[in-house]
């Protein structure tokens, strides 16, 4: 066989297996590359579902999602130091982030991140622009339109609501479960992260079109037609609250430059009014990457405290819960008119009064004047247990069950307490203290409240919560006390803002029943803790309010008065509320 005739078989061998090739391509697996060629010109994308909108009582929006320009960044796009640096470098000149805290987030980003991470958000068209023009020299990073989580009352009620930020690694231990990865957005703190489940959605899942470096295209690229949802997200759950927005404003105000707290509630069904605590916070900075220097003077001023859920010395506040003891065990009565001075001694110790102006009291004017030596002498007929044991039936030294994190239980003292936890025998002067609300007791702004409901209700108590729920409404049976005994506490009350320590509360149209507290602590320059604990009205309680102002002095000079805002805004609104010519 020639040459010529070999090249020509050879030829024909080569078309022939072209030939088959091809149609081993085109015909056999046409499927297989079909879905290769779209793999490389759109990429399947997650898509979060929109978080669920929290409501006030009243319908007020105080925590939904809206749209606005962020600067992301792809993980997968930055992986080389160099590339980080440099990225880190020119963007620190266009976002609120410097360069230190951009190259942390990039050193610290995981490649295998399917969801871009938010850097910032809420930029302006100028910002956009800029890294628009230098995109050139910033891989991974584009400004795309995100549903950003948004706060509208800012720092009112951020205690209650939290905050959401990028799930961390040990979140994302307990909730792969729930379909959570890198780069979702989950809740940090209040009820964001305690009905994170109910809140956050299903997700959806789409095809996008892509250039050939994996990034999306631009909205207005004609390519973008190959974008195809695949599954639709799916919105979460609303959550409704029993708090009243601006009535929350109100006590915030009134609480402005102070570390203080107030609670509202309607001892009527437990519904919390108002959880309130200064200084406060604006959870709208958490929804991207904190700067330090804000982070730093937000922990400097204690913002992150919320004061209404912490235990602190209760002071006179207490008195009430002594007297009802006293009275049922029959070693008091209104008959009864005692001494009272500037101290009283006893083993060698002086236990000194508020005031040293002497007096002839009888119970129920020790606690219009709050007058520390007359519970001293009454105390000295009593055992500690008396005490201890009738105001935990009214809640204190237990958590209310309230729908947030970080509730204290707070501390109800006793022999048997002492004995346990100082290490030391219970003293005579231990019960003296306990009878005016010192020594080792430790109450929450929360609880306060919710023994001041018992009180309104004459000894039933409510089921304190956040979230709305008519099959909650109810009274649970606590208490059982005599009506002589409540009837005196609760007169005593009322006699106690008419004409005692509480007048900075009163009211012109509406009888307000309360009782001042001065809690003696270490730590604020000689300073007292400032209480003031009320309901009203007198004779129909529907609302209890309770302020406490850490350090801030006398009670019936510092929180009264914020008490009288609260209350005074409360009647008001419902004067509005009521129709004309009804009663």
């Amino acid at each position: 066989m020639n040459k010529s005739n070999l090249l020509i078989y050879f030829t024909i061998l080569l078309f022939g297996f072209l030939g088959l090739r091809i149609v081993q391509l085109q015909v056999l697996e046409h499927d297989k590359y079909k879905t290769l060629a779209k793999n490389n010109t759109t990429r399947s994308s997650v898509t979060r579902a929109p978080r669920g909108i929290i409501y006030d009582r009243h319908g007020q929006i105080l925590a939904t999602s809206k749209q606005s320009l962020s600067v992301i960044v792809y993980p997968s796009s930055l992986r080389k130091k160099t590339k980080k640096e440099n990225v880190a470098k020119l963007l620190s000149n266009f976002i609120s982030l410097d360069y230190d805290e951009l190259k942390k987030i990039f050193d610290e980003l995981d490649p295998s991140t399917p969801l871009p991470i938010t850097l910032d958000n809420d930029v302006n068209i100028e910002t956009a622009i800029k890294i628009y023009e230098n995109k050139k020299y910033l891989p991974g990073i584009a400004v795309e339109e995100q549903a950003t989580r948004y706060y509208p009352y800012h720092d009112n009620a951020a205690h209650i609501i939290g905050y959401v930020g990028q799930i961390n690694n040990r979140e994302l231990r307990k909730g792969k479960a729930r379909g959570l990865g890198l780069g979702d957005l989950v809740g940090k703190d209040g009820l964001e992260k305690v009905f994170d489940n109910v809140l956050q959605g299903q997700k959806g899942e789409a095809r996008v079109a892509v250039d050939r470096y994996g990034k999306s295209l631009d909205a207005n690229t004609k390519q973008q037609k190959a974008n195809k949802t695949i599954k639709k997200a799916i919105k979460g759950a609303d959550l409704h609250l029993t708090i009243d927005i601006e009535l929350q404003k109100v006590a915030q105000d009134a609480m402005k430059d102070q570390m203080a707290a107030v609670v509202a509630v309607n001892p009527k069904n437990g519904e919390i009014l108002v959880l309130a605590s200064e200084p406060s916070f604006d959870p709208n900075i958490f929804t991207k990457p904190v700067p330090t220097k804000v982070f730093n003077e937000l922990m400097t001023k204690k913002a992150f405290i919320n004061r209404s859920t912490s235990s602190y010395t209760p002071g006179s506040v207490w008195k009430p819960f002594t007297a009802l003891a006293a009275l049922e065990h029959g070693v008091a009565s209104n008959n009864e008119h005692l001494e009272v001075s500037d101290a009283v001694m006893m083993g060698g110790f002086r236990f000194g009064d508020w005031t040293g102006k002497k007096d002839i009291m009888n119970l129920s004017e020790a606690l219009v004047w709050s007058r520390n030596t007359f519970f001293y002498q009454i105390a000295k007929r009593m055992k500690p247990e008396w005490i201890s044991d009738l105001a935990r039936l009214f809640g204190a030294g237990s958590k209310t069950g309230v729908e947030i994190l970080g509730e204290s239980s707070g501390t109800v003292p006793d022999p048997k307490w002492k004995k346990k936890h100082i290490k030391e025998q219970w003293f005579p002067g231990n019960t003296l203290h306990l009878s005016i609300g010192q020594s080792y007791i430790l109450l929450t702004p929360l609880q306060v409240a919710k023994m001041y409901s018992g009180l309104a209700n004459e000894g039933f108590l409510p089921d304190l919560h956040l979230i709305k729920n008519p099959r909650r409404e109810k009274l649970n049976p606590a208490v059982s006390l005599s009506k002589e005994s409540m009837h005196l506490v609760k007169t005593a009350l009322k006699a106690c803002v008419r004409r005692g320590t509480g007048q900075a509360s009163k009211l012109a149209d509406v009888e307000v029943a309360g009782k001042t507290g001065s809690a003696e602590v270490k730590g604020y320059d000689h300073s007292t803790h400032g209480w003031f604990a009320s309901y009203a009205p007198a004779e129909d309680p529907e609302i209890v309010v309770v302020v406490f102002v850490e350090g801030g002095g006398h009670g019936g000079s510092v929180a009264a008065p914020i008490a009288r805002k609260v209350h005074e805004a409360y009647f008001n609104r419902k004067k509005e509320a009521k129709p004309e010519g009804a009663k």
